[in-house]
């Protein structure tokens, strides 16, 4: 059975709730009515669960994203003032307990440039925090992509698409596997840029924006972020690359603009400790072409286990990174 099936289920759901129960037992917590299950997808599904301490939220991910829970635990021993950290996790099945921490960021409902700026600086401030822990980060599941392979990586997976059947939603013909082949250099060079800059590899969200962090409690507290499942160990400037996207999307502009800018700024003043600002913006582009083998590889990573409709419906957004790797994004 594939995720869908599985999480539509009756013996998944009971198993589910069992688990849930034993865990609210062990906090003294008691349930308030039943669970509600809000959300189905083939990457993951989740449980709401009324209880007398609040709403708690459950999460099971697709097999390509187990690690997650086991990765926002440590996370809430590393940094626990900037994530939702689970109450409980079920590490071989990744199932993860997490409390209701009020409405995100996205709730606002602001166009203003300081938002995502709140975001990006946030977010550096917590890259910064975890960059000394990537090796127990890397044995709580967390994926390595060192800059230095990711165009080994890159040429590796054509040998996937290029085998498939004609027909597949993820096959390359061999001109099109020759096309990507032909911009690796184009990632070589960014390496070689980011080599000369000392920022230190760091954790890369891989999907932030203000859906994935909550509301502080007080001006003074940082944002707190969650769904860290397709999360990299990487260089952390690729970061940047879906903050990116939706501030083109949300203002309609070219990456240009001057307000995109500005966030950028507020992202890099973070790391001036390590380098000066001109040579810290120098890196930016170079980080954004890795960024796409990032959000390649965790499409990658799910769609080995998706239905055929998921298949169909989400194998072209992998495609998309890969075939667009070596194009510009703030230069777009």
């Amino acid at each position: 059975m594939n995720s869908l099936q599985v999480w539509t289920s009756p013996e998944w759901r009971n198993e589910a709730e069992q688990w849930i129960d034993a865990a609210l037992e062990a906090f003294g917590v008691r349930r308030l009515g039943p669970a509600e299950q809000p959300r189905i997808r083939f990457w993951s599904t989740q449980l709401t669960v009324p209880t007398d301490h609040g709403t708690l939220w459950f999460k099971e991910n697709n097999l390509g994203q187990l690690p997650e829970a086991s990765v926002m635990s440590l996370l809430g021993e590393l940094v626990p003032d900037h994530v939702a950290a689970p109450l409980a996790i079920e590490p071989s099945r990744g199932w993860m307990l997490t409390a209701d921490h009020g409405a995100t960021l996205d709730s606002l409902g602001s166009d203003d440039p300081a938002v995502w700026a709140r975001i990006t600086s946030d977010f550096a401030d917590l890259q910064q925090l975890v960059a000394p822990h990537g090796e127990r980060l890397s044995e709580a599941g967390l994926v390595l992509m060192n800059p230095e392979v990711a165009a080994n990586f890159v040429e590796n997976q054509l040998l996937l698409h290029t085998g498939l059947p004609a027909g597949h939603p993820l096959f390359l013909s061999a001109e099109e596997a020759d096309g990507v082949v032909h911009g690796l250099p184009a990632i070589h060079r960014a390496v070689e840029v980011l080599r000369g800059v000392g920022v230190p590899l760091s954790l890369d969200h891989n999907d932030l924006h203000a859906r994935n962090c909550f509301l502080p409690g007080a001006s003074n507290e940082p944002l707190r972020f969650f769904d860290f499942a397709d999360a990299y160990w990487a260089h952390p400037f690729s970061a940047l690359l879906v903050p990116i996207e939706h501030m083109r999307e949300q203002w309609g502009t070219a990456a240009g603009d001057p307000r995109i800018q500005a966030v950028v700024t507020a992202y890099l003043e973070r790391w001036t400790d390590h380098a000066s600002l001109p040579e810290l913006r120098a890196a930016v582009e170079p980080a954004l072409k890795l960024a796409r083998v990032h959000r390649y590889g965790s499409w990658l990573r799910l769609l080995v286990y998706a239905d055929d409709a998921s298949m169909r419906a989400y194998a072209p957004a992998a495609l998309r990174y890969l075939r667009t790797l070596t194009e510009p994004v703030l230069a777009a």
